[in-house]
């Protein structure tokens, strides 16, 4: 079983219904998906029948405190039943059909869309922080998605687990990285690299946020979306421009 973790607590609530929808839609592979939905909202009025999850109930108060919920809501799944655990950002879209056999892998990262800059990343630079790398780096430099990664279940647990150290170790200082959970995956990444690597060509839309306005806002209102999407639980949509677009 391929257990993939979204994380889509207030306004993203809505995007991570989306990229579960379609993922769905577009799955042609062979292997039982199961979601792990960690959500402020329960999903079973906005889902289809036939898509397995599981949801848990999380809450957060800002988007920062959602973004670093990452590694402790994975190492969460310890005891599911998943061969393969996946993070997908909520506002992943998926647009064409796909199997599995692009991303599965001992532990995978993907190469982040936008790694063009020159020669020095913008990674960490605090030398107080466990996220820091230095500039005289002697490592080949890439910069990875924070918007996914995953692996064997027992590989991302260790990945977790690192990162969650990190994480609370910088925040007894009181310190919080340039890219929070981002900062950690590539200070890990740089000096662990990913078995597989996912490059530019990734086969799923990231950061796609279809219009709905300020996603980090904890107060954006989506009740017009969310009572439409409930009445529209069985049929076929994208969210393009801030409304739903049927197929």
């Amino acid at each position: 079983m391929i257990g993939i973790a979204v994380l889509c607590t207030n306004a993203y609530f809505v995007l991570g219904i989306r990229f579960i929808r379609r993922f769905m839609k577009y799955y042609k592979g062979d292997w039982e998906v199961m979601f792990y939905i960690f959500s402020d909202r329960d999903p079973s009025e906005y889902l289809p029948e036939g898509i397995s999850y599981k949801w848990i109930k999380t809450e957060n108060s800002s988007w920062v405190d959602g973004t670093n919920l990452k590694f402790k809501s994975i190492l969460s799944l310890f005891n599911e039943p998943a061969s393969y655990l996946y993070y997908f950002d909520a506002d992943t879209n998926v647009s064409k059909d796909f199997t599995e056999e692009w991303f599965l892998g001992d532990l995978v990262g993907g190469q982040h869309y936008n790694d063009s800059w020159p020669q020095q990343k913008p990674y960490d630079r605090n030398p107080r922080s466990k996220a820091y790398i230095p500039y005289d780096t002697e490592f080949p430099q890439m910069y990875y998605y924070g918007a996914f990664f995953g692996g064997m279940k027992n590989k991302v647990l260790g990945f977790c687990q690192t990162l969650l150290e990190w994480q609370q170790l910088d925040r007894e200082i009181g310190y919080e990285p340039a890219v929070n959970d981002e900062s950690y995956i590539n200070k890990y990444f740089h000096y662990s690299p990913p078995k597989v690597v996912l490059t530019k060509d990734f086969a799923f839309d990231i950061s796609d946020k279809g219009g709905i306005g300020e996603t980090r806002n904890i107060s954006l209102n989506i009740d017009s979306l969310l009572d439409e999407m409930r009445l529209a639980r069985d049929m076929d949509y994208n969210i393009r421009g801030g409304e739903l677009v049927y197929m």
